[in-house]
């Protein structure tokens, strides 16, 4: 009750100050006229005051049904050789029949400056086609570079595309009752181009925890090392080949040591080249898997050798009401069809109204493979701790968010103080 008064009393609050200090100021539509066209910018990952400041000749509005432009800005990872962004320019009104996508790029060796400035000069450039039919217009021109700035110079790569990362870090906490330690490092090797896709990841972890009682000291350590590797091969728009293989070397997972390998294909029904926007994917993959468990599993194993295969097929759209991506995956040992796991997963942001969004995800897996889990019973300690796996056959994961956004339609002035 306590918090539902604070809540209605800091929005009475906010209602009466903007009635106060609401005199004397002036609309930004009025000061402007009707010239600057309203952008609504939506990116999860750039500068956002940084863009307002760059380019001052528009409105930005807080929601996409008082915006002139949608600018949608999807931002993904080239490996470790760069970012990739892909800007979607979407007209409404007077310029609902204008629509166009802009790629930039930035090297891995650019720094934050580097891609915000990139990125703002891009936004720029693409809203040229919509100042262009404005009273704004005769304000702009485009200029270009020297004729010889546009001569093609060859290029030739001396690391053939690969671009490598060396990683690592560590973290501590102490106190009179308790302390941890956290490590990990690896290295990540990527070769991506429009022929391959290629990773080499090898990566290790250590943590302990010591919580330190009258009586005893209870300590947790987990180790976890690993490789992920993969080569991808692009046949055409719609289908690729690839060989996969993992290594694992897990307390928790109850491993000494384990290597999975094996080949996949994959089929998209949509052209390669507009997967950032939408998607619809199957993919296959079979493998091979050998255990050596650290403990003798329910099951009286201490070495294993496994022959599995999956299935999995994906949705995924990005669009001006919002975003959505669902699927599902199957697979199964071969030694015996009972083993499987069956996994859905699904996420929805949607704008359904004016200032009103909805945000919905969750997975839900049925899980009968869990051939690893040692035999015996967990003690108290490694439940709690979470030292081992514990066998289950199912998991649920879920969350839902809703935010209204009202007040001001503009949203143009930026102030970094504090």
């Amino acid at each position: 009750m306590r918090i539902t008064l604070l809540f209605i009393l800091s929005i009475c609050t906010a209602l009466f100050s903007n009635i106060l200090f609401s005199q004397g100021v002036d609309d930004p539509h009025k000061e402007n006229g009707n010239n600057f066209i309203s952008v609504f910018l939506e990116c999860n990952s750039c500068d956002k005051n940084f863009i307002r400041t760059s380019i001052p000749f528009v409105n930005y509005v807080r929601d996409r049904e008082l915006a002139d432009v949608h600018i949608i800005i999807t931002t993904q990872r080239s490996g470790v050789s760069g970012v990739n962004c892909i800007l979607f320019f979407s007209g409404y009104g007077r310029f609902e029949e204008v629509e166009h996508t802009i790629t930039y790029w930035a090297p891995v060796s650019s720094t934050v400056y580097d891609i915000r400035e990139g990125l703002a000069d891009r936004i720029k450039l693409g809203l040229g086609p919509f100042l262009a039919n404005t009273d704004l217009a005769n304000l702009f021109t485009v200029s270009y570079a020297d004729d010889a700035e546009f001569e093609r110079v060859e290029y030739t790569d001396p690391w053939r595309n690969w671009v490598f990362q060396i990683y690592g870090g560590a973290n501590f906490m102490m106190e009179k009752s308790r302390n941890a330690f956290n490590a990990r490092y690896g290295l990540v090797a990527d070769k991506v181009s429009d022929d391959w896709k290629i990773r080499l990841r090898p990566y290790f972890n250590y943590n302990v925890r010591n919580f330190i009682t009258e009586d005893t000291i209870i300590s947790s350590r987990i180790r976890r090392d690993g490789f992920d590797g993969y080569a991808i091969r692009s046949l055409n728009q719609h289908w690729s080949f690839g060989l996969f293989s993992d290594m694992l070397s897990s307390t928790f997972h109850n491993m000494n040591f384990n290597v999975d390998a094996g080949p996949g294909f994959e089929y998209s029904i949509f052209p390669y080249k507009e997967a950032t926007r939408r998607a619809i994917t199957f993919a296959y993959k079979i493998g091979y898997s050998y255990n050596d468990y650290i403990e003798e599993t329910v099951f009286d194993k201490l070495t294993e050798n496994l022959f599995v295969q999956s299935i999995r097929a994906s949705v995924y759209y990005e669009q001006t009401w919002g975003s959505f991506l669902t699927g599902l995956q199957g697979s199964h040992y071969f030694h015996d069809f009972n083993a499987n796991r069956i996994e859905f997963f699904t996420t929805l942001n949607l704008r359904l109204f004016k200032g009103f969004s909805l945000s919905l995800s969750g997975n839900f897996d049925f899980v009968n493979d869990l051939v690893s889990i040692p035999k015996g019973d967990m003690s108290l300690e490694q439940i709690l701790l979470r030292q081992r796996r514990q066998a289950t056959n199912y998991q649920a994961y879920g969350n839902i968010g809703i935010t209204y956004t009202f007040g001001s339609d503009v949203q143009n002035v930026v102030n970094t103080r504090f």
